[in-house]
């Protein structure tokens, strides 16, 4: 592990400097107490940020690197003095767009305008029912998209970027300018209908996506033009909480977690019950014909995030996820960050990036790395198929609640390599960008954005992934800070 030194960053201000013309909201602004770290969870400007260059503040933009970062995260916390968002994943969305062309970066940020939003944007206050929020009962609910913050992933297919939820429509958006369209309706009858956070796309562009729904799963795949290939239904016999799952280039594996929700009635979190003793479930269906599926049995896990799966010649399929030993982000998730109270130590997530092995026959092997991290992501183009690296943000600080460092698991050789950044760092979700030209995994970059606590910043930073230890080819730093999002898409 090798922690960040001096000479690495080229640091202007201090913590002290953090809110100066950042557009931090007013009432935390002036909140003398508020922690430096705080940046994170602070609520945007209404008005989003207008595109503006970022600095290259340390190394050289790599010839090749051409293309646009998309990020997505709650960036709505507070309304007044004191109404705050009753969970982390409540908050409105706001979509980041970096774009990376000639050795510049550029950086702009708009929200979702959403139903959800421009109600309580007219009210001064929160007022949708959502997963941790019970919400105003005289809030108009008619359909799922009146309550979709549009807060937590983005894709972009066939140049139309959209804004992603976990429980309604996906939202479209202009890619360049980030102006809202609308409520995507991939087909009449399907108007409305959930589409997950956490689409799959196959190296041909075919996006494969679920729709949840109680027991009912709805399977979507989408040609690389946008129009819907097909639309198809499981049940899996449970209301079980689904945020990601994962495809090889046959199936699709529906990956149960025994954290069930018979109810379904805001706030949506408390309705959810651990039932160890039903294990951890994976179904794994044909993508050609839904009706031939089986069942893997695993013992008792939660997760949020994979990375990707694959099947072997003999059939075994292999997938990585960071999984816990019990839910986590469950009533009043992340609302003590929001409030600017760094969360008891007792209260830490602890995670393990593991690799699930699901047999032709038998039950689940889980190979447990140790690795404490989260955000997994892999070489799109191995999406499905067989690769040996998996990157994920790592480390806990003793002074902020986020992560402090970023790593890359080999699966073959068994070995973790890690860049550190230290304590004034927030590190958030990296994703892997092919260098031109090249095949292999480990020819790509890494490529993140970090909120920089010394600066009062957020950077965007490069990394060779074959060389991750080596720190950054290069940081570009903007003239503000944004708030902590969730996922990410390159295009």
């Amino acid at each position: 592990m090798t922690q960040l030194s001096r000479r690495h960053f080229l640091t202007v201000g201090a913590a002290g400097t953090a809110f100066a013309g950042l557009g931090l909201s007013p009432a935390f602004a002036d909140m003398p107490d508020m922690p430096g770290w705080h940046l994170g969870y602070h609520t945007a400007p209404a008005g989003g940020f207008d595109p503006a260059p970022m600095r290259l503040v340390y190394g050289r933009a790599p010839a090749g690197l051409e293309g646009t970062l998309y990020r997505n995260g709650p960036a709505q916390f507070l309304y007044g003095e004191d109404d705050y968002a009753s969970h982390w994943f409540d908050g409105d969305g706001m979509v980041q767009r970096i774009e990376i062309s000639d050795g510049r970066a550029v950086h702009s940020g708009r929200f979702v305008d959403t139903v959800k939003r421009r109600i309580e944007q007219a009210e001064g206050r929160f007022m949708a029912p959502g997963f941790g929020t019970m919400g105003d009962p005289d809030y108009p609910v008619m359909g799922p998209d009146d309550v979709n913050a549009a807060n937590t992933s983005v894709i972009v297919i066939d140049g139309e970027l959209h804004a992603l939820w976990e429980a309604g429509s996906a939202i479209a958006m202009d890619a360049k300018t980030l102006e809202t369209k609308g409520p995507k309706t991939w087909r009449d009858d399907l108007a409305g209908m959930p589409f997950l956070a956490h689409p799959k796309t196959e190296p041909d562009g075919t996006v494969w996506n679920l729709a949840m729904n109680g027991p009912n799963v709805g399977v979507y795949q989408i040609a690389a033009s946008g129009a819907l290939t097909s639309f198809g239904v499981l049940n899996i016999g449970k209301a079980a909480y689904i945020h990601d799952w994962a495809m090889t280039e046959r199936h699709l594996i529906i990956m149960v977690q025994p954290w069930i929700n018979e109810a379904l009635r805001p706030p949506v979190v408390e309705g959810f019950e651990w039932r160890p003793e039903e294990g951890f479930q994976f179904l794994i269906v044909d993508k050609d014909d839904f009706s031939n599926r089986r069942w893997v049995q695993g013992p008792a896990r939660a997760f949020y995030h994979t990375g990707a799966a694959w099947a072997e010649s003999d059939g075994t399929i292999r997938l990585d996820a960071a999984l816990y030993r019990n839910p986590v982000l469950g009533p009043g998730g992340g609302v003590d960050e929001i409030r600017g109270k760094m969360p008891a130590r007792e209260d830490r997530f602890v995670s393990d990036l593991t690799q699930i092995v699901l047999p032709v026959s038998g039950d689940a092997k889980l190979m447990e790395t140790g690795l404490d991290g989260e955000f997994p992501q892999v070489d799109p183009r191995r999406h499905g198929l067989p690769r040996r690296l998996t990157a994920l943000v790592a480390g806990q600080a003793e002074t902020h609640p986020g992560a402090t460092a970023l790593s890359v698991h080999d699966w073959d050789s068994g070995r973790t390599d890690t860049f550190d950044f230290g304590p004034s760092r927030m590190v958030e979700e990296f994703l892997f960008v092919a260098k031109p030209g090249s095949q292999a995994e480990a020819d790509s970059w890494l490529v993140g954005p970090v909120l920089n606590l010394k600066t009062g910043t957020s950077d965007i930073c490069v990394f060779d992934a074959a060389h991750l230890s080596d720190g950054p080819v290069c940081i570009w730093r903007g003239e503000r800070a944004w708030p902590l999002g969730f996922h990410g898409t390159w295009a």
